[in-house]
């Protein structure tokens, strides 16, 4: 019977803790642990990351899966504002006014929040401890969806249904960006001011899947999701998006789709079905959290894309 290194070429190391460094591909013994283990290609999934401290539903979000910001939320309006740390969240500042369905952009550091209810025109920065009040949105609106940076902001859409406005915010102020081609609320979106994405909402409509994209003037259709959904979230770019989570309508999915800047494709779901959360981070590390499961919930997620991945073969 042929052995391994008659089909490698090469025998298995006996280690006493794994490489730091494998490849593709290789296989070694960890007499540590008993365990022989090699290094595989891993397929994308949703890992649990740590609980918010505070459930809650439509809330803000900005920053990435290792610093990631969430602010106000539901159900009833609030104000506190969560940092996550890639394992937990810990408090923030406040914000000065409570919000629900509001939108965010931004890192943990420089991040605005922006829209909501009751104060759909309210306009908020934060520096990493502390919001400051901004000039208002000329138009308020809630259930916008938000993305880009602190000083270079885009809100899109809103409630109420039949708003397909855009609006760009510079670090100070905002002036009108330009028309959507379908009026909607409760999308996902990320992206820049400049090459920006939508996907998604409806409202008193039923779900819609159509996307859209920002060149920093314009509006022009994308491809549709494979699955129509509205209060779902967003993270990623242009041409590397996410879209996870959301209603069609009720009940809640944790479907999770890869936009490559033409046409989306499922990948894993997530591993507890939501709507109404936030979302932050790039396609290859996400983060999820908040939102509804049937009731406001403080679940945390985290995705990482497909890679490689160290496996046990056998052993203890």
């Amino acid at each position: 019977m042929a052995t391994y290194k008659d089909i490698k070429g090469t025998s298995i190391e006996v280690v006493s803790s794994d490489p730091s460094n494998p490849v593709l591909g290789q296989i070694w013994y960890n007499s540590t642990s008993q365990t022989l283990k090699g290094l595989e290609f891993g397929a994308a999934a949703w890992a649990t990351g740590g609980n918010l401290s505070t459930a809650r539903q439509n809330p803000g979000g900005a920053g990435t899966q290792t610093a990631g910001l969430a602010f106000g939320g539901s159900v009833s309006p609030k104000t506190q504002t969560e940092e996550y740390g890639g394992t937990s969240w810990t408090s923030g500042g406040n914000l000065n006014t409570g919000r629900q369905y509001l939108s965010g952009a931004g890192t943990q550091t420089a991040a605005v929040g922006f829209g909501g209810a009751p104060s759909p025109s309210a306009t908020e920065e934060y520096n990493g401890s502390s919001w400051t009040n901004s000039n208002d949105m000329s138009g308020g609106t809630n259930s916008t969806s938000g993305l880009g940076t602190q000083t270079a902001a885009l809100a899109a859409g809103g409630f109420p249904p039949g708003d397909k406005g855009s609006d760009e915010y510079n670090g100070t102020s905002w002036t009108a960006g330009g028309l959507m081609t379908t009026n909607r609320q409760a999308m996902g979106a990320c992206g820049t001011q400049t090459a920006g994405l939508v996907f998604g909402g409806g409202g008193g409509t039923p779900p819609q899947g159509q996307t859209e994209e920002y060149d920093g003037s314009s509006w022009t259709n994308g491809g549709s999701m494979s699955t129509a959904k509205r209060y779902l979230a967003g993270a990623g770019t242009q041409t590397a998006g996410m879209a996870f989570g959301g209603s069609e309508p009720p009940p809640v999915t944790g479907a999770t789709e890869l936009y490559d800047g033409s046409s989306w494709t499922n990948t894993s779901s997530m591993n507890t079905a939501r709507s109404r959360l936030a979302g932050a981070g790039l396609q290859p590390a996400a983060l999820a959290f908040g939102g509804n499961t049937g009731s406001v919930t403080n679940a945390t997620e985290e995705y990482n894309e497909a890679g490689p991945a160290t496996v046990t073969l056998s052993g203890s």
